[in-house]
């Protein structure tokens, strides 16, 4: 007993806390300063679930990159990290103005705020962020899909729709890490889970949401327990609804690492109740599906599992195998029966193509199904705020994603180009595509293929090249130029858009569709 008492008491007082605790930023592209140390790391390192919380990273000895320009804000965020101050302020903020050469329509976005971190101590630390925000957005964004009646990634439009006028946007978490075991994380922000820059498991391309993250590390294993509270406005009423995700990520070796994901969506309100969160998910260890039966819902749960393997460190292959639905019988009758709802995702990216340093470069080709992440309505769907919580496209495509940067001291210098193919719906039909429309108003049960309905072919080729001004707040100056094709059976539209800003890249914002 004295020894189990003993072990139980190292357990909890164990801690390897250097400097205060800080969420990193969700950039899962190639342009930020830390993914090629984290990814061609020789250490245990869980690279799959970001925000990654910096902590985790320096108990691995992950040195990362710091350019100081010994400015009074550079030198602010360093004496923080280090833990010889509590309190770090700083502005956040954008400001962009494009034109689209095409139509001569001008199109810009605004941005002004606060980041505030205090550290209550080594272990418990807070965040928030916040922006006042006014843009014009292109009108692909607007009318390429659906009607979202929202600002990508952002969150609903102002008071007058038509001038996007007022949207305030506010983030920020607690994060309590008690020992290398255990981190906990509450407030309202994004997630990514993936190595890919798609998640069909869970990415960061809705608005954020309140949430309570728990990770559990232990040996190779890291467990994540995610619960989260999203809004549906499909129906232009605010309704409830709730997700509870776990993410059991092992590291067979230190260059394979392979995980599982599974996730339960419902809705706050049934037909019969007010059920809020509903208190039988919150088993942090069990398996979803059997909860659902056992109550007899009609809940949706999803599964998955992601991979990710390494050669010669620099070389990474990652994939991804979404499962929303499907019977094996239906799969071999090769009848493509609607029910048989799944997206896959394989690529390949190096940090240091050709040896040559800080030169990256990423393949990725994403494939689902119609009807995947979509059920009877809007309220049990994987989405939040009429925003997909996985690819930004829905359903019913296939895309591949191409990207090549290349950083040199404070310039960085990316090309990406995505091709897109996407079935859409007709005013009168559901092809799957949508995934915020009711699968029960599918055309039958049979011969459902991927790319059916409307065929649309999209090219976008993006070139940025960004200068950064100050690195405590990832301030950049870019210019950017944008080429975006679209083909229909009806007709084709090319449009060339330039932008110049500023920016303090804390968010991703997905507008390659």
């Amino acid at each position: 007993m004295i020894k189990v008492l003993g072990l139980i008491n190292l357990f909890f007082i164990c801690s390897f806390i250097l400097g205060q605790q800080e969420a990193l930023p969700i950039l899962n592209g190639l342009d930020n300063s830390y993914a090629n140390k984290i990814n061609n790391s020789k250490t245990n390192f869980h690279t799959a679930i970001q925000p990654y919380n910096l902590y985790k990273i320096k108990e691995k000895n992950i040195l990362l990159d710091s350019n100081l320009t010994n400015t009074k804000l550079d030198l602010a965020k360093n004496n923080y990290r280090l833990g010889k101050q509590n309190l770090f302020v700083s502005p956040i903020g954008e400001g962009n103005y494009g034109i689209n050469n095409s139509t001569g329509k001008i199109n810009y976005f605004g941005a002004i705020g606060a980041q505030v971190q205090y550290a209550f101590s080594p272990k418990l630390t807070l965040e928030l962020n916040y922006r006042y925000i006014v843009t014009e957005q292109e009108k692909y964004i607007d009318t390429s899909l659906f009607s979202k009646n929202t600002v990508p990634s952002i969150g609903r439009l102002g008071l007058i729709p038509s001038q996007n006028n007022g949207l305030n946007d506010l983030q920020g978490h607690l994060i309590y890490t008690p020992n290398q075991f255990f981190s906990f994380m509450l407030g309202k922000g994004n997630h990514f889970w993936g190595d890919g820059y798609r998640s069909f498991l869970l990415s960061d391309n809705a608005s954020s949401y309140p949430f309570f993250r728990i990770e559990s590390t232990f040996w190779n294993i890291k467990y994540t327990n995610l619960y989260s509270w999203h809004s549906d406005i499909t129906s232009g009423v605010s309704k409830n609804k709730f997700s509870a995700s776990h993410h059991l990520s092992w590291n067979i070796t230190e260059d394979v690492n392979f995980g599982i994901f599974e996730s339960v969506i419902w809705s706050g309100n049934d037909t019969l109740i007010n059920r809020g969160f509903d208190i039988n998910y919150i088993n942090p260890v069990i398996f979803y599906r059997p909860v659902e039966y056992a109550q007899g819902s009609n809940d949706n749960s999803i599964i998955g599992i992601n991979l990710k393997g390494k050669i010669k460190t620099n070389h990474i292959f990652y994939g991804q195998l979404l499962l929303d639905e499907f019977l094996l019988a239906e799969i071999r009758s090769d009848q493509n029966w609607w029910g048989n709802k799944y997206a896959i995702q394989f690529g390949y990216k190096n940090y240091e193509l050709f040896n040559i340093p800080n030169l990256s470069f990423l393949i990725e080709r994403n494939i689902s199904r119609p009807f995947t992440y979509s059920h009877i309505n809007s309220t049990l769907n994987y989405g939040h705020l009429n925003q997909s919580l996985a690819h930004p496209l829905g359903a019913n495509f296939k895309e591949t994603v191409e990207m090549i940067s290349y950083k040199h001291k404070k310039w960085m210098f990316k090309q990406q180009a995505n091709f897109i193919s996407y079935g859409a719906d007709s005013s009168s039909s559901n092809f799957g595509g949508n995934i915020f429309l009711s699968y029960q108003t599918r055309d039958g049960d049979y011969g459902h293929k991927i790319l059916q309905g409307e065929k649309h072919h999209v090219f976008i080729n993006e070139l940025t090249a960004s200068y950064r001004l100050v690195d405590a707040i990832s301030l950049n100056a870019f210019a950017t130029a944008i080429i975006r094709n679209e083909n229909t059976p009806y007709k084709s539209v090319t449009d060339l858009f330039l932008k110049i800003g500023i920016r303090t890249q804390l968010w991703n914002s997905y507008k390659d569709y």
